[in-house]
């Protein structure tokens, strides 16, 4: 069946998701929040979601105090839509694509709706972005992955073996191309078990995956992000960064933001996808094992930071329809596409 999911387009930027988040403050998770909101104040949990029967914890702050807070934290990252107001609407012709993907033991299911939605949204960017003929496809997990051989069984190293064995390297190397046959490449890639720790590091995993260290000569990412593409990132997970044993990535949404514009160069160069935990109404079960996802509040921080961001429900049954959305929001960010 077929469910709608729940988006939070980059045409809604600032319409209250703090709010929004703030009314679902009791369920899956407790968390704790800072006098003044800012992210960088953010606690998580002591324990972990699965444990919570009980939220105690103070809600989000209202919508008037959330958008005071983001503009202290904010003060000095670079702003929204910063392409030049005289650009030519030229669309991008070569386009990244990373795949961060949570491992860890509840995932199966989510992993498998992943696989079953590629090949349309993969369809769907081939059918409506005419001009971006070029593509580079990567995968990694929310930890040091175990399945890679040494020496990229590192945090942010491209997958290349996973549960179904070994799958590249392909036609261009550690990443999947317009040269390899995508669907059971990406199949392969995507197919990453649930043998993953569970102090999950989604955001960390997505900054080194596209740094230059890992992208240098003969290292494991080497030739993966290109300085003139347009970078789409795609997060999978149920959990939120950093919510489970006092973890995580370091640093807090603002932080990430600058370090993802600073490797671009132009913050409207990224476009940000992550299908997490919504708050209510979704598509969770709580009560049921792996059937629940905790509400990913640092994830929808930092995806609304971004001109080209769109938040999903990860518990839908279907990514069909949150696939289908996120192509518009990379078309439009395609055809603002500003060569840096």
């Amino acid at each position: 069946m077929l469910m709608v999911v729940p988006v939070i387009a980059h045409r809604v930027r600032r319409l209250g998701l703090l709010g929004m988040l703030g009314m679902a403050s009791a369920g899956c998770q407790q968390v704790s929040y800072g006098d003044d909101g800012r992210d960088d104040d953010w606690q998580p949990a002591p324990n972990a979601w699965w444990e919570d029967t009980d939220s105690g914890n103070e809600p989000p702050p209202p919508d008037d105090e959330a958008d005071e807070s983001d503009e202290a934290t904010d003060e000095g990252l670079p702003p929204k839509l910063d392409t030049p107001d005289d650009k030519p609407e030229t669309p991008c012709s070569v386009v990244d694509l990373l795949f961060v993907i949570d491992n860890s033991n509840s995932m199966s299911a989510e992993q498998a709706n992943l696989i079953a939605s590629f090949d349309g949204f993969i369809a769907g960017i081939q059918a409506n972005l005419d001009e971006a003929n070029d593509y580079h496809i990567g995968v990694v997990t929310t930890d040091a992955y175990a399945l890679n051989d040494a020496p990229c069984q590192q945090l942010g190293a491209l997958v290349t073996s996973s549960a179904a064995g070994p799958c590249g390297p392909w036609a261009a190397g550690r990443f999947i191309s317009l040269a390899d046959d995508l669907a059971p490449a990406f199949t392969c890639a995507a197919n990453i078990g649930g043998n993953g720790d569970t102090d999950e590091h989604q955001i960390e995993a997505a900054l080194r995956a596209i740094s230059p260290e890992l992208g240098a000569p003969g290292a494991c990412n080497e030739g993966f992000i290109r300085d003139d593409a347009l970078l789409v990132l795609v997060l999978i997970t149920d959990e939120d960064d950093g919510a489970v044993f006092n973890q995580g990535s370091p640093g807090g949404p603002s932080d990430w933001f600058a370090e993802f514009v600073a490797r671009k160069g132009i913050e409207s160069n990224v476009v940000m996808l992550a299908l997490g935990g919504l708050p209510p109404p979704n598509a969770c079960n709580n009560a049921e094992p792996f059937e629940g996802a905790q509400i990913t509040y640092r994830v929808a921080q930092l995806v609304n930071k971004f001109s080209y961001g769109q938040m999903g429900d990860v518990c839908a049954d279907d990514y069909s329809a949150f696939f289908a959305d996120a192509l518009e929001v990379i078309h439009d960010a395609c055809n603002n596409f500003t060569e840096g």
